[in-house]
């Protein structure tokens, strides 16, 4: 592999090693404000939810999280809703789900990233490069997540920043959370903030 080549390769594992750490912790901004909102204002209705309401759409994004997961690992599956009985077992679901992206793409190769995976759909299988799958699993969950942002403003709770994470600037915003999480940014990127 050319020196060119092998940077490039290290530039984009540690881009999506930050997308996953991102989605953690923009995951965890989420549903900690989530959680201030009673259950019936989590399930209640609302015209403009995608899928009906504020819980469904989380269970949604945990659901299909858990279903590019099992892909990207070489486990596909069939997509399944599942039926989620609290915010509680959501949020530590979602945890493990985020920590599992986050271990896959610590694990990434530039070989792996090029392989291609088989995704189960209705129609039947079809086969999709793991980087690209990787890249439509990060713009599914920003899409989704930036819809529950003003479904949370339009129960009455203010939305948590989700666009902190990237910035050297940001860095004393997000540093307690971090911590908490687990996310060192100067293992991740390589340099002291």
């Amino acid at each position: 592999m050319s020196a060119r080549l092998a940077e490039d390769s290290s530039m984009t594992t540690t881009l999506l090693l930050a997308q996953a750490c991102n989605n953690r912790w923009s995951n965890h901004r989420l549903l900690t404000a989530c959680a201030t909102l009673p259950a019936a204002a989590l399930h209640a209705a609302q015209p403009a939810a995608f899928f009906g309401s504020l819980w469904a759409l989380l269970a949604h994004l945990l659901d299909v999280d858990r279903f590019y997961l099992d892909a990207l690992q070489d486990q596909p599956r069939a997509y399944r809703d599942e039926d989620w009985p609290d915010l509680a077992t959501l949020t530590a679901a979602q945890a493990a789900s985020d920590q599992r992206l986050i271990a896959l793409c610590r694990t990434l190769d530039a070989e792996q990233l090029t392989q291609l995976i088989t995704l189960p759909r209705a129609t039947g299988p079809v086969r999709e490069q793991r980087l690209r799958t990787l890249q439509h699993l990060f713009v599914h969950q920003l899409h989704h997540r930036g819809q529950a942002h003003a479904l949370l403003l339009a129960s009455g709770v203010a939305p948590p920043q989700l666009d902190e994470f990237f910035l050297t600037q940001d860095e004393p915003l997000r540093r307690a959370e971090l911590q908490v999480l687990g996310i060192d940014e100067g293992a991740l990127w390589g340099t002291t903030l």
